[in-house]
């Protein structure tokens, strides 16, 4: 059986947004699909160094966290992802 090529680019263990907006240590992230629960570790930038803790769910599709990390280099259209186990 092939594997369906939609299926191919869809994250099975991952949820991934994208930054909206980073103001100093205060970032929102838009997500497509399922947001994360409040004190998630989401994890962002070059080798996902920058940790945000979800801190307040905005509305349907935004979260706003806390980065727990300097933010240098990150900005909008960033992508971000849900730690898993964490």
């Amino acid at each position: 059986m092939k594997p369906n090529r939609e299926m191919e680019r869809i994250p099975l263990l991952s949820n991934s947004g994208v930054v909206v907006s980073v103001r100093g240590s205060v970032v929102d992230v838009r997500f497509g699909g399922q947001l994360p629960p409040i004190y998630t570790v989401l994890r962002a930038g070059t080798d996902r160094q920058i940790v945000i803790e979800v801190l307040a769910l905005l509305d349907a599709r935004q979260v706003r966290g806390s980065a727990l990390s300097p933010t240098r280099g990150l900005a909008r259209g960033v992508a971000v992802e849900e730690s898993a186990g964490a």
